[in-house]
């Protein structure tokens, strides 16, 4: 004959069943959550604040970026921020940040590190954005397109910049950038488009970025390079633009193993 359990004897399992009780409401409501992000649109707290640090670092004087300061950066479409469709998590990410030729002025924030979701980033012919590049931009492991031309940056390109795997097109043109290339570029081993000219770079090109495999367009004329042309950039199998022109390289001898390079289309070299 069962006997019943005495309170004290009842304590353990009702504690049990509490906890229980309270993860399983702990994760309900997360959940839900979840699910009114999905349905309303919203957008990842963390990239918001992110995006809302970017502005802080910029200058906007035709207010290109007055959208920026209500709303949700993936619902009320703020100027130039391209969203993803909703995600697994529940949020909107973003995807694209298209800030080409807004008048802006300022520096690029280190925060843009922490979008990392992101496959476009276009700062393009702002003419007046100044700094460096921010080393964190190689935490954006999607990356596929950067796109920094037609500014005042300045100062040396970061080793940390080397960390995008899938990025396909590097352009930092017409822009103040100092200092030599970094070797670890070669670990840029999507990169199809290369586009350092018109800077103050320095130094010798290294060769051992002949090893970027997917290299179609190399661009480093108008700089301030110097000594030779490296006769490994025979080897790399996609080339078909190299511009190296307008620098001070020590002499204008082509080496001679370029002309097996069967794909390239066009050669610019010259004091």
């Amino acid at each position: 004959m069962w006997k019943s359990m005495s309170e004290e004897e009842k304590a353990p399992y009702e504690v049990k069943s509490g906890q229980r009780k309270v993860e399983y409401e702990k994760q309900m409501k997360a959940y839900n959550k979840k699910q009114e992000n999905s349905a309303n649109g919203i957008g990842d707290d963390h990239e918001v604040d992110a995006l809302q640090a970017i502005r802080r670092k910029l200058k906007d004087p035709r207010k290109n970026l007055r959208n920026w300061r209500k709303g949700d950066p993936c619902v009320s479409n703020w100027t130039g921020v391209i969203c993803t469709m909703p995600q697994p998590d529940g949020f909107l990410h973003i995807q694209e940040l298209r800030m080409l030729n807004l008048n802006l002025t300022g520096k690029l924030a280190p925060e843009l590190g922490q979008l990392s979701n992101l496959t476009v980033l276009n700062f393009m012919w702002n003419h007046n954005i100044t700094g460096s590049i921010p080393k964190e931009i190689g935490n954006i492991k999607s990356l596929k397109f950067l796109l920094l031309s037609g500014n005042q940056l300045s100062g040396p390109l970061a080793d940390e910049l080397s960390f995008l795997p899938n990025l396909l097109m590097f352009q930092v043109d017409l822009n103040k950038i100092t200092g030599s290339l970094p070797k670890s570029f070669v670990n840029l081993i999507s990169c199809r488009h290369f586009h350092m000219n018109n800077n103050s770079i320095s130094g010798q090109i290294p060769s051992e970025l002949s090893s970027m495999p997917a290299l179609i367009h190399f661009l480093l004329d108008n700089n301030n390079l110097m000594g030779n042309l490296p006769p490994e950039f025979s080897q790399m199998p996609k080339l078909r633009i190299l511009q190296l022109d307008n620098s001070n390289f020590g002499g204008t001898e082509i080496p001679a193993s370029y002309g097996n390079m069967s794909n390239l289309v066009k050669l610019k070299n010259g004091a």
